[in-house]
């Protein structure tokens, strides 16, 4: 099982998203939905972009830091 640390960029904004999961493409599936499930209106996505990927250990973690968001 790895952790995947992804950017959502949307004409609004950029979204970052976490998710566990056993592969690549599993991951990037469960990125859309979990962005159906977090909003009511899915925002208009323009790209998807995995920025990291890490296994999972018995302590695991990212960091985001928002500066870094700013297009």
């Amino acid at each position: 099982m790895n952790l995947y640390r992804f950017l959502v960029r949307s004409k609004e904004k950029l979204i970052p998203v976490i998710i566990a999961a056993e592969n690549e493409e599993k991951a990037f599936l469960q990125v859309e939905v979990e962005l159906e499930k977090h909003y009511l209106k899915l925002p208009e996505i323009e790209d998807i972009t995995l920025y990291e990927k890490k296994k999972i250990r018995k302590s695991q973690g990212f960091v985001i830091d928002f500066e870094h968001l700013v297009e």
